[in-house]
């Protein structure tokens, strides 16, 4: 599994590196790109709405005067031909005056004088309208200007103002900002690469991390804190690997311990079955002392064994529960009757209130184990004179065990591991009591198995208090949640 988990990070590497660059690219080129179209659509428009509008004034005038000179009728006027053509060299045009029937009267360009020029425009100009239009293909604006007041005008005049200067000033300004734009890309791309390098080189290190895991823990911690993004991811890393060191130490741990614990009853049975029957002549005494110590150790064997049965049935699915309904305050009241004696033993008060009678759906021979487990560790881990109080309530859609003790405490850093099997607080101590460290595990699969919770707080030295809520009603779902998955129903 951890094997996948390294080939998975490594393409997210790659895929991270080809979003992060062309990311870079759209924002460092494409907003450029944009504005220098902006910039040259806005450039073209404006200057040839400035030439529009200066040429456009220049022919109004230039019409009142061959108006007054007697256009189009008389075009032997040289005044207004000179104006026309300066008014042609100006503005690189061309300059055509037409009369009333459509007729050239005069070109500038001399070519189509006495021709008709049939024009939807040229119509429009003798009905009194002013009309110019720009042609970017041939660079040319064409304005057409009635002459004569009113709106019986006696003709028009045609002029073509060419606007090639703006033209090559524009694919100038195009070529400019296509040199800059890609200065610009040359520089984001650059940019882009080193910083895609430089966060995916984060992930690199942490990949490979992930694909050392399958070699064997590292000893050192990652350290990816160029951004707080990688800060956490490392972080939240660390995290897993530590509780994968703490569960694979606890795992091992676990192992010698049982071992121990499994090889120790098997030890003294055999030493005190040799002792008998090394002996020729044994009392009926002496043979019933060493009988019962045979069976001490049988029975220790036994629940060492059934600990490790109870865990393996709560990884099962939650198919496995017999549901019924169940009077938990009778419940309790059994557990708290079976467990009088060791309280007893060690000296502890067991306390049991009922604070509202509670009839539950739950399977009580597992919910009763992990009831039993977690009150059996007040009385294990307390103090001689404590005491251990449980409390039965009920809140809406769930109801509520309070256990209470006043023994020895947790700390605070082994409060989130308490649950995890094969975990010990106290190792030495909890070696003196007895015990796989299965206990607490087994309570948490079966109060997870019934969709519940378990809240546990506790000062060191002070006392613990743990609180189960379970649903009233059990809710099938799909799937039952995962005892193994530290956390989960844990608050």
């Amino acid at each position: 599994m951890l094997e996948g988990i390294g080939k998975i990070r490594i393409k997210f590497m790659r895929s991270l590196r080809t979003d992060m660059l062309l990311i870079i690219c759209l924002v460092g080129i494409l907003p450029g790109f944009i504005l220098s179209r902006a910039f040259l659509y806005g450039y073209e428009k404006q200057a040839v709405t400035a030439r529009e509008n200066e040429a456009r004034d220049r022919c109004r005038v230039i019409s009142d005067r061959l108006y007054r000179s007697g256009y189009p009728e008389d075009t032997q006027n040289g005044t207004a031909d000179s104006e026309l053509a300066l008014l042609s060299d100006l503005y690189g045009g061309r300059v055509m005056v037409i009369n009333a029937d459509l007729r050239i009267v005069k070109d500038t360009y001399s070519q189509s004088e006495g021709k008709y020029l049939i024009l939807s425009e040229a119509e429009e100009g003798l009905s009194g309208r002013s009309i110019s239009d720009y042609d970017p293909e041939s660079s040319f604006i064409q304005i057409v200007t009635p002459i004569g007041a009113g709106e019986s005008p006696v003709g028009v005049m045609l002029t073509y103002v060419s606007t090639s200067d703006i033209t090559r000033s524009l694919e100038a300004s195009r070529k400019l900002c296509t040199i800059i734009i890609l200065s610009i890309a040359a520089v984001v791309i650059g940019a882009g690469v080193i910083v895609a390098a430089k966060i995916t080189g984060q992930f690199r290190k942490l990949s490979k991390s992930v694909e050392n895991i399958r070699f064997g823990f590292e000893e050192e911690e990652i350290n990816i804190f160029d951004y707080r993004e990688t800060e956490q991811i490392n972080e939240a890393f660390d995290e897993v690997v530590t509780r994968m060191k703490n569960l694979d130490n606890s795992r091992s741990e676990f192992v010698a311990n049982v071992s121990h614990e499994l090889k120790t009853p098997i030890t003294s049975i055999k030493l005190l079955a040799e002792s008998i029957t090394s002996q020729a002549d044994v009392s009926k005494e002496i043979y019933e002392e060493f009988m019962t110590d045979i069976i001490a150790e049988v029975d220790r064997e036994d629940r060492i064994i059934n600990d490790l049965l109870s865990l393996v049935k709560m990884d099962r699915t939650a198919t496995d529960l017999q549901i019924e309904k169940c009077d938990i305050d009778h419940m309790l009241e059994g557990i708290i009757k079976r467990l009088t004696p060791i309280a007893d033993r060690e000296k502890v008060e067991l306390i049991f209130e009922t604070v509202r009678q509670v009839t539950a759906e739950v399977d009580e021979t597992k919910l009763s184990l992990a009831l039993t487990n977690i009150i059996e560790n007040g009385i294990k881990y307390n103090h001689e004179g404590g005491f251990v109080r449980v409390t039965l309530d009920s809140e809406p859609m769930m109801f509520v065990v309070r256990v209470e003790d006043s023994g020895i405490g947790i700390p605070e850093e082994d409060i989130p591991n308490i649950f995890e099997r094969f975990y010990r607080v106290d190792k030495s101590h909890s070696r003196e009591i007895g015990g796989t460290g299965l206990g607490l595990a087994i309570a948490r699969g079966s109060i997870l198995m019934h969709k519940g919770t378990v809240k546990v707080e506790s000062t060191q030295g002070e006392g613990s208090v743990f609180e189960i809520k379970i649903p009233l009603s059990y809710i099938v779902t799909p799937a039952a949640p995962d005892a193994e998955k530290g956390g989960a129903g844990i608050e």
